[in-house]
């Protein structure tokens, strides 16, 4: 019981972000995380990071990297089928990964327009401000 503990303590505090604070500029009125993030297109956290920029770049990392991975798994998965020599469970086996990462890209795909089609501003999160 003490090792499973030990291991669930070890691995929050290992896999757990820790809040950074660092000094804003004055009159900023917000918190400002010493760290450095990647861009996505014109979005960019490092220059404004507002609660809602920080949900905002989230979304958008969390959709780069699925497509990312789904893309990964569509090559891992064509190199199946191809180095198979005719093998019928390895091309099925292919099959499959290329089937599942296809709906995982369909998913993604659909996810985003569905968010559009309702209404663009729902992935536009306006700042919230705390009285």
């Amino acid at each position: 019981m003490n090792k499973k503990l030990l291991a669930i303590l070890l691995n929050l505090v290992l896999l757990l972000p820790s809040v950074a604070s660092a000094a804003c500029p004055s009159g900023s009125g917000s918190i400002c995380l010493n760290l450095s993030y990647p861009k996505f297109g014109t979005f960019d956290l490092n220059d404004n990071q507002d609660l809602n920029e920080v949900i905002a770049w989230f979304y958008y990392f969390i959709v780069a990297v699925s497509g990312f991975a789904a893309f990964v798994m569509l090559v891992i998965g064509g190199f199946k089928w191809l180095s198979s020599s005719g093998n019928p469970s390895t091309i099925g086996d292919a099959k499959d990964q290329i089937q599942k990462a296809l709906l995982g890209l369909l998913l993604i795909l659909v996810s985003w327009l569905v968010l559009q089609v309702i209404n663009p501003d729902l992935i536009i999160l306006r700042p919230v401000e705390i009285q």
